[in-house]
């Protein structure tokens, strides 16, 4: 034999000393009485039997004991049964580069990480953990597993003398992470139900870092990153070889190093992947919002085990400490007639017999095992105030109360459907549809299918995708035909699904006319230039013509030129041989007319070939001519 709650079988050991506390109470009364009445007191008290009191408390401390037994909840005859465990891996990468010494946030980021770390350990429950550490670069600390106590232990080992590659590695470290998760995947389609805990400071962020959490996207692992830090920044203290201060980190030309945290580039990484960055020091690592964005995750078979259960049988001392009580009830002094209106004349201890109903009852409902969750479900007192605050229209605190109360009764679809409501409401209508999802994997009631199906189709039309709403929206009314707002919201998506169709081909029609145009236009170009090649072509062939011509013509005009040249030396050789030289008596010589215009038309062409030669000069050129001038 066992017992499961055993902190009820110290409080029957309180049994004993209440019954000597009732002794001493009632010796006490019972001298109080003889003072007052004297020796005959007992014959002056209607209804008083002191033999019928003491069965009647030994039968309600006999009925306390058998209920507390019960309460203790006793097992035995164990059998082997399978359990499976349901839940989601996570990988918290965890940055040790110096950087993380830093003393902006008390005591240091690197104490202050592993803190809030152990913390998180401490709350986690049904999900796998893993711990990869990086700086330059990344490896395996703790593969996954279920040992919270073992990883918190490997987490307290973390320090920046464990890898001497210093840097801000996102990327291996994403990589490495990524890595680990599919190994434990075993078979599953996707990662839908794997997170990333990315805790770093994010400063100097090394590789492609936007790949791989692009990968991580696609592979549907959730990166939430976690930044360590502050944003003004703080130095980087360094210590001697005997571990004392040695003043603070410098750089290579002797700056003493600032390091800040680098909030914007996990904020661009928490969006790639799609999941939602924390801060160290403003959320916490234990707080609602993070287990919060950790349950919509989803969960999974983990792992089956075959454990010892034993079987409850608190049943029996149930029954006999119920006995007990009926026992206590029957055992009644009699009544004497004619004296009801004296005391003691009606049914005695009546408040004690309502009393002891009303324990047994509840003693009754708390042996099931499930006291609380019958008096107050789990998440009720913040479901309650939620929905408050949403008809009050403060969505943003309803949101953190739907959230609260998620973490607390995860499983329950209605907690779910307000929650998404309320993200709904929020315009956050990705997330909203994704909890809508959730809802529906939750419930196998019609109502709620349905009302989880209409919300979904309701936010995929308002993040307008009309041919998802469609079909949410027909599956609404495939469960709960009739519905006139499922069959409204269907009608308006089918509008713009086809409204959306008729643009889409007409897009693709104006994409088509843009393309005929930009082809004829570019054939056109292509034709004009072939022309303008071609007249250009043209154009060259004549110039070249027109100056083998002119040179041509230049040789011909040389040649004449030389030709004429020639005769007028000739002629000049042959005159004073022609004819005798004539003198005037006044000793001067004497021009005949012809010779005269000779002179003058040989000084004409000295000119004009003097205008020429001067002309190719200024061009560049050379006289063709053998004068010199």
């Amino acid at each position: 034999m066992r017992f499961e709650v055993e902190i009820w079988l110290w409080l029957i050991l309180l049994l004993p000393l209440v019954w000597l506390v009732l002794r001493a109470t009632d010796r006490s009364a019972a001298r109080r009485l003889d003072t007052l009445l004297g020796a005959q007191a007992p014959r002056h008290v209607e209804g008083s039997n002191q033999r019928l009191r003491t069965w009647q408390r030994f039968f309600f401390f006999a009925g306390l004991f058998w209920l507390m037994l019960a309460l203790a909840r006793p097992q035995w005859g164990a059998s082997e049964v399978t359990v499976t465990q349901r839940g989601s891996d996570i990988v918290v990468a965890v940055d040790i580069s110096n950087s993380m010494l830093a003393e902006d946030v008390p005591p240091n980021r690197m104490e202050r990480a592993k803190a809030e770390l152990g913390a998180f350990l401490g709350r986690l429950e049904n999900s796998r953990v893993g711990l990869v550490f990086f700086a330059g670069s990344a490896f395996v600390q703790c593969p996954l597993t279920l040992d919270y106590g073992t990883a918190g232990i490997f987490l307290k080992m973390a320090g920046p003398d464990m890898l001497s590659q210093q840097g801000t590695a996102i990327a291996a470290a994403l990589s490495t992470s990524r890595e680990l998760l599919s190994k434990g995947r075993e078979g599953a389609p996707d990662g839908s139900f794997q997170a990333i805990l990315l805790v770093t400071d994010g400063e100097d962020l090394e590789g492609a870092w936007q790949e791989e959490a692009e990968a991580c996207r696609k592979e549907g692992i959730k990166v939430i990153p976690v930044g360590v830090g502050d944003e003004a920044g703080g130095l980087i203290p360094v210590q001697d070889q005997q571990g004392r201060a040695a003043g603070f980190l410098k750089d290579d030309e002797g700056n003493v190093v600032m390091s800040r945290l680098d909030l914007a580039s996990l904020e661009q990484l928490a969006g790639i992947s799609g999941g939602s960055s924390f801060r160290i020091g403003v959320d916490g690592l234990a707080g609602d919002r993070l287990f919060a964005e950790l349950q919509r995750l989803g969960k999974r078979d983990l792992e089956e085990r075959r454990i010892s259960a034993y079987q409850d049988r608190y049943f029996w001392p149930l029954l006999l400490g119920l006995g007990c009580f009926m026992i206590r009830l029957v055992l009644r002094p009699r009544r004497q007639t004619g004296r009801k209106d004296q005391p003691g004349g009606g049914p005695p201890d009546g408040r004690a017999t309502a009393a002891t109903l009303v324990l047994a009852g509840l003693l009754t409902v708390l042996a099931t095992g499930d006291a609380l969750a019958v008096i107050r479900p789990a998440g009720s007192a913040d479901a309650a105030a939620g929905r408050e605050k949403y008809l009050a229209g403060e969505f943003e605190e309803a949101l953190a109360r739907f959230e609260s109360a998620l973490v607390q009764a995860p499983e329950d679809p209605r907690i779910t459907l307000a929650l998404g409501e309320t993200l709904f409401q929020l315009e956050r209508y990705e997330e909203a549809g994704r909890e809508f999802e959730r809802a529906m994997t939750l419930t196998e009631d019609p109502g709620l299918r349905a009302e989880a199906l209409y919300n979904a189709g309701t936010a995929k039309l308002a993040a307008d995708d009309p041919g998802a709403a469609v079909e949410k929206l027909l599956s609404s009314l495939a469960e709960e035909p009739g519905r006139e707002d499922a069959l409204f919201n269907l009608e308006v998506a089918m509008r713009r699904l086809q409204a959306q169709e008729q643009q889409q081909q007409n897009q693709q029609q104006d994409q088509q006319d843009q393309q005929d145009q930009q082809d004829q236009q570019e054939q056109q170009d292509q034709q004009d230039q072939q022309d303008q090649q071609e007249q250009q072509e043209q154009q060259e062939q004549e110039e070249q013509q027109e100056q083998q011509q002119q040179e041509e013509q230049q040789k011909e005009e040389q040649q004449q030129e030389e030709q004429q040249e020639q005769q007028q030396e000739q002629q000049e050789e042959q005159q004073p041989q022609d004819q005798p030289e004539e003198q005037d008596p006044t000793g001067e010589e004497e021009l005949s007319e012809d010779q005269a215009m000779q002179i003058l038309k040989a000084l004409d062409r000295d000119e004009e070939e003097l205008k020429r030669s001067v002309q190719k000069r200024l061009k560049g050129g050379r006289p063709k001519s053998g004068k010199k001038w």
